[in-house]
């Protein structure tokens, strides 16, 4: 046990011997509590016995700069177990120069969540490592800490693919309603313009952000990406479409109108004839959501000539529809 340990026992030790002094005097005060104080004292030693047999994390801290990666996961995944305890150790270790280590600190906390650890994730944005960089990121959207705001968009230009999605969803996943209107403006904008990255992956990230922004003035960019080339972007984009015209989701200033909804009905009614039964899937599931009479005709085709999971779908659909005959 090092003196930092030592310390940490001593402080235990003292504030359990306190405890168990007054406990004392009360039993010679009161006789009758007897018995109940003697089991609280009893459990109060445990704790405090236990408080110093707690392993130090000092062994796992130094397994994170070995250079093998099985045995740095597996000191991570320890690490996890000791929780905010671990957390200025960690800190400390963000200033490493191995880059292995910065890469592990980023990890974990991420997965620990103590806001004490977003400084240390918004430094590490700066890393000289796109990997420790984009788990950075992903650490601050994990904290949904709105302070890393500023500081993620500026590494929006990075020519880091997976470091540019994780900015996204991270931008997404830390915006909440005490931004400033003029920040939420500028988050909604830049998210939009992701809607169009050249990197599927990232425009896929730009749709879960738009999803916690309210999808605002984003249909035409939803419709546009229904008809994108790569199937998973479709994928998403389809669902972002129900989730839009119904305004089913938080921030969204309701269900479509007018025009927008018809040009949203008729892009699903288009995604019914997708090749993917996934996104077809999709595509009825998100007509149901905005509830849809006009595209009847398209679901009874479907019912009368798609797969027995298009049937099924498109018949639920159909019969609240009122339309099933």
């Amino acid at each position: 046990m090092n003196l930092a340990d030592l310390g940490v026992c001593r402080r235990r030790s003292v504030a359990w011997t306190q405890s168990t002094g007054r406990l004392i005097l009360d039993i010679v005060a009161d006789p009758g509590r007897k018995s109940t104080v003697l089991v609280i004292v009893t459990a109060v030693m445990v704790v405090g016995l236990w408080a110093c047999s707690e392993p130090s994390p000092e062994p796992l801290i130094e397994q994170l700069h070995s250079i093998r990666s099985d045995v740095r996961e597996k000191a991570a995944a320890k690490l996890v177990l000791y929780g905010e305890s671990v957390v200025d150790r960690l800190i400390e270790e963000g200033h490493s120069d191995y880059i292995r280590v910065r890469f592990e600190v980023a990890r974990l906390l991420g997965r620990i969540k103590d806001p004490r650890g977003a400084p240390t994730l918004i430094r590490l944005l700066e890393d000289d490592s796109f990997n420790v960089a984009q788990y950075a990121a992903w650490g601050l959207g994990e904290l949904r800490a709105p302070d890393a705001v500023p500081a993620l968009l500026l590494h929006l230009e990075t020519p880091s693919k997976g470091f540019r999605a994780q900015i996204i969803t991270a931008l997404g996943r830390c915006y909440d309603d005490t931004i400033h209107a003029d920040l939420r403006d500028t988050l909604v904008a830049v998210v939009n313009m992701r809607l169009q990255d050249p990197t599927p992956k990232v425009r896929i990230a730009a749709l879960q952000s738009a999803r916690r922004l309210g999808y605002v003035g984003m249909s035409p960019a939803l419709i546009r990406l229904s008809r994108d080339p790569s199937a998973e972007v479709r994928h998403v984009a389809v669902q972002a479409l129900g989730q839009a015209g119904a305004g089913l989701v938080p921030r969204s200033p309701g269900p479509l109108q007018g025009q927008d909804r018809t040009n949203v009905v008729e892009a699903l009614e288009a995604a019914l004839d997708e090749p993917y039964q996934s996104i077809r899937t999709k595509a009825v599931r998100s007509i149901e959501q905005i509830g849809a009479p006009e595209v009847t005709a398209s679901l009874r085709r479907l019912l009368s000539e798609g797969t027995e999971e298009d049937q099924r779908e498109a018949r639920r659909v159909l019969e609240g529809l009122g339309a099933s005959q």
